[in-house]
């Protein structure tokens, strides 16, 4: 038995490595001038995985789906826009490719977001627009901070096809044996002992990031095996955390996104280093993830100063003005501070005010219902009135 185990393990040492090759066209289907890429449909899932998480998280927190529709449309349009502008704003070719030709702008299909830009504009558009849903602040960013950790794993599907934010080179061009992945879409993988053997080769032409044939580092991957360590830190802890304090999640998944950019961005070659306070072997994102990070202490001290224990939950609800007009300034305000409110009085077809219900007592989404409609987004007579 011993001989076979060592037979077994001299025959390891000669098992060859191997790389990876990928020979996918960067965009799905072409109809005449409309073009759908692999970028914009890895979006397309990572929010909707996203928002189906969130949607559960919040009926277990007691949140109406009317006030999780309103702050999701325009946390989503204010995280796309940050995400597209701190991408550009980081360019070293800024002036001549975007700010002289504005429409480049808009080109997310080439590639280009920037995740931290994301979270600064969309966690400030959760913070200011949560009381006017009737939500703390609070305990919409960390709703917004679950959305994030679960969707951003998908939506790294997009950058390995579009073969953008790439690791460092891993060896030379390759010669790859005739027939291997010789037309789309094909991926494969080559026995070759002297490359990495997790690296990633792009034969696809239609790939304008990545060099072909040549093997780069899977700066993508290293960056989704980071998130899913994240995410299965997080994940208990999404019911606990509001229930100690609404925005302790939020802090803590800056903590280890902050972390992550660090160590990936030392792997990732499609970004220049910036010199900053005399050293100059890190880029701009890392200098990011360090403030992040920083800024991160103080965040915790002021949510265990200002915030509460989030109360509410499925069988508790949020109140919710379904059935009678109330004062909307210091309802939003009392609602925001966590405070229970007395029901309004009854009106005629309304539900009694000496019970409070659960969730599945009150109205679904509804967007065309009066009161509904004003509180869910901002097109309303409510929002348009403050």
């Amino acid at each position: 038995m011993e001989a076979s185990v060592l037979a077994g393990l001299v025959g390891m040492r000669h098992i060859p490595l191997a790389y990876f090759v990928l020979n996918l066209d960067p965009i799905l289907v072409r109809l005449g001038p409309l073009a759908i890429h692999w970028y914009g449909i890895a979006y397309v899932v990572a929010i909707t995985i996203g928002l189906l998480v969130i949607r559960r998280w919040a009926w277990r927190e007691g949140i109406h789906e009317d006030q999780l529709w309103g702050m999701f449309i325009w946390a989503a349009i204010g995280g796309l826009v940050g995400g597209r502008l701190y991408f550009v704003l980081q360019q070293p070719d800024l002036v001549q490719n975007y700010l002289l030709n504005p429409l480049n702008m808009l080109a997310v299909w080439n590639g280009g977001m920037a995740f931290f830009g994301a979270i600064f504009v969309g966690s400030a558009v959760i913070f200011i627009l949560a009381p006017r849903y009737g939500l703390n602040p609070w305990i919409a960013l960390d709703g917004g901070a679950l959305f994030a950790a679960v969707g951003q794993i998908f939506g790294r599907f997009g950058n390995i096809v579009n073969g953008d934010i790439l690791g460092k080179v891993a060896g030379g061009p390759v010669s790859l044996p005739a027939g291997i992945c010789a037309s789309a879409p094909c991926f494969a993988y080559v026995p070759d002992a002297h490359i990495l053997p997790w690296a990633l080769v792009y034969l696809n032409p239609n790939n304008t990031f990545a060099q072909l044939g040549v093997p780069f580092q899977p700066a993508q991957v290293y960056e989704i095996g980071f998130n899913l360590i994240a995410l299965a830190l997080l994940w208990p802890l999404r019911y606990r955390l509001p229930k100690a304090r609404a925005g302790l999640f939020f802090a803590l998944y800056l903590v280890f996104y902050a972390i992550s950019q660090f160590v990936v961005f030392f792997f990732r070659a499609t970004e220049p280093a910036t010199p900053f306070l005399g050293i100059s072997g890190l880029k701009q994102a890392q200098w990011t993830a360090i403030i992040v990070f920083l800024l991160c202490v103080p965040l915790m001290m002021l949510v265990l100063r200002v915030s509460k224990p989030w109360p509410f939950s499925d069988t508790r609800p949020v109140p919710w003005p379904n059935f009678a007009p109330v004062d909307r300034p210091s309802l939003r305000r009392d609602m925001a501070d966590g405070a229970p409110i007395a029901p309004p009085a009854r009106q005629r077809g309304s539900m009694p005010s000496t019970a409070a219900p659960a969730l599945s007592d009150l109205p679904p989404w509804q967007p065309t219902r009066p009161t509904g409609g004003r509180l869910r987004n901002l097109f309303g007579d409510m929002a348009r009135s403050t």
